[in-house]
């Protein structure tokens, strides 16, 4: 069944509906990142737990809503578990990194390379631990596979990658999705991922490319500049080269402005790729329709900017008026220079903590209520489920895992 027959010649039966409430998601994550503040970070375990529980039970499809069974207890055991592996692993990365590059420099690129598969790896262990820990109408989903096999499957495709500027991404995703969605199971029946590469490369490659164009026009354009100045900040007398001065000086402005339209264009990636991906997930023979339009993620990814460039300005303002309190005129270099030379009072040192961490905290809510519950929300919205009644009949499979992945990942600040 292709993706083209799912979104336009089969009525969905079974709608995907999200229940939760904003205000209820807004207090949970609110209250959360304040307990995390005072127990030192120890309640993000918990804290993710209810956010899991919150957005799995409210996620009903065909009437049913998801059941998450994970508890925080085996997320903060699985990274104890995790830090006695990777503190041994990162102290010797660290002193390998420095020995080699006394030889010869970019020695280190092979630990580099070796980080990135461990991460790799820690994210298929993590995925495998949520999925078990997923239940939908008494029956669990769970995962197979290896995480190395993954992890080098990743790395692979860096090569690729880099060098065509991520244009090679579509082939990247579908082929790691495709493995992903091989090991998947929902009890008995067996799941696969059908969709291509060169689907989703049809639909973002011009949002790719307007992507990369504000930092070409700032590469190029400073690169102009860079030549045209020889470097030393004073321009030769007029000539050919006022010329490529003002090109270059046009470039970092337009290069500057494109940025403005970076978060429109990452929400029309995002929806495209959310509907590519939903309308390529089967198992056996159900299959999803989604029908997510880029709009629908525009508003939410302005949203979390623009509240986040308020908090920012908010912060700045109030750390310029606490300098201005503690030292006028402020020295050169600002609190800095004066906590180097001794001059910055306990009680203005503690203030500067205090708002840096309430800055952390009020971005961290921010980022959990726009980038991940609306956008969990619109994205149930858009969804829908074909041939619901194959999964009547499907037996109870699979095992529960250890949370070591997931502590992995934790340890390494992947995300959610």
């Amino acid at each position: 069944m292709s993706v083209a027959a799912i979104s336009t010649d089969i009525v969905p039966d079974a709608p995907l509906a999200f229940t939760g409430n904003n205000g209820v998601f807004r207090r949970l994550v609110t209250r959360g990142a304040l307990l995390e503040l005072i127990t030192f970070g120890f309640y993000r375990f918990w804290l993710t737990t209810d956010i899991r529980r919150h957005l799995w039970s409210h996620t009903e499809i065909d009437g049913d809503a998801l059941e998450y069974i994970g508890r925080a207890k085996e997320l903060l055991f699985g990274f104890l578990i995790a830090i006695s592996v990777l503190g041994p692993l990162f102290l010797a990365y660290f002193v390998l990194g420095l020995e080699f590059e006394r030889y010869k420099a970019f020695a280190s690129l092979p630990l580099y390379l070796l980080l990135l598969a461990f991460g790799r790896f820690a994210a298929y262990r993590a995925r495998r631990y949520r999925l078990t820990r997923t239940i939908w109408r008494g029956v669990r989903f769970w995962m197979t596979g290896s995480g190395w096999s993954y992890a080098a499957r990743s790395v692979l495709w860096w090569p690729v990658l880099v060098p065509s500027l991520g244009f090679a991404y579509p082939w990247q995703s579908a082929a790691l999705e495709r493995y992903k969605l091989r090991h998947t199971l929902y009890g008995s029946l067996p799941g696969r991922f059908e969709a291509t590469g060169w689907q989703l490369f049809k639909r973002v490659w011009w949002v790719w490319l307007l992507g990369l164009l504000p930092w070409l026009l700032l590469f190029g354009g400073f690169v102009a500049e860079f030549s045209t100045t020889g470097g030393g900040g004073q321009r030769p007398p007029p000539s050919g080269d006022a010329g490529s001065g003002m090109v270059a000086g046009y470039a970092i402005v337009l290069g500057c402005l494109g940025l403005v339209a970076l978060p429109f264009l990452h929400a029309v990636r995002r929806a495209k790729e959310w509907a590519w991906w939903t309308a390529g997930i089967r198992f056996g023979n159900i299959a999803v329709a989604c029908r997510l339009r880029p709009g629908g993620l525009i508003g939410t990814y302005w949203k979390l900017t623009g509240l986040g460039l308020l908090v920012f300005l908010g912060y700045a303002a109030a750390a310029a008026g606490l300098t201005a309190v503690l030292h006028s005129p402020a020295p050169v270099g600002g609190a800095f220079e004066m906590l180097l030379h001794g001059r910055l009072p306990v009680w203005g040192f503690a203030a500067y903590l205090a708002m840096y961490l309430v800055l952390g905290i009020v971005l961290g809510v921010l980022a959990r209520i726009y980038a991940l519950h609306r956008v969990w929300q619109r994205v149930v919205a858009a969804c829908a489920v074909i041939n619901i009644a194959c999964a009547a009949d499907v037996a109870a499979a699979g095992d529960v895992v250890s949370a070591f992945g997931e502590g992995l990942a934790d340890g390494l600040d992947f995300g959610l």
